[in-house]
């Protein structure tokens, strides 16, 4: 708080306490608005994570398929195996992989908070302490 070296604190006006008041307040949210800018670039940059997780199971599901296809048709037909039940098996075997893939994306998501808590309760304990303050200063004007 900012003082005038004639004024004590029992000396003070109402209008300089209400000038200094108003100075803390803007000082006080604008340093919660920092926070909060903070705060929502991290969970931006987590959630960023389990994008790119999502984006590389669908990329390996799709490649896999294709190529695992492809290799596995020309053993089969090597060994003699029926087409149709390896390719039964080697697209129940990418699926498995691509879940997953999908799985560990989804628990990254569900790791993340959407609502920047920190901000919001540092914000309601100081709109308690500025209203306890406003109730103490009109207490001691009468």
């Amino acid at each position: 708080m900012t003082q005038n070296a004639s004024e004590t604190g029992s000396e003070r006006t109402l209008g300089t306490i209400v000038k200094e008041l108003t100075e803390d307040i803007t000082t006080l949210f604008r340093s919660e608005i920092a926070l909060l800018k903070l705060e929502v670039k991290d969970t931006v940059t987590k959630l960023g994570g389990g994008i790119g997780l999502f984006a590389g199971a669908l990329c390996a599901a799709l490649l896999a398929l294709a190529f695992l296809f492809v290799t596995i048709l020309l053993v089969l037909i090597r060994l003699g195996i029926p087409a149709w039940l390896s390719a039964l098996i080697v697209t129940v075997v990418l699926l498995a992989t691509a879940g997953v893939m999908a799985w560990m994306g989804k628990k990254k998501f569900a790791a993340v908070q959407f609502v920047p808590s920190k901000s919001i309760e540092s914000i309601r304990t100081d709109i308690e302490s500025i209203k306890a303050d406003i109730e103490q200063a009109a207490r001691s004007k009468y």
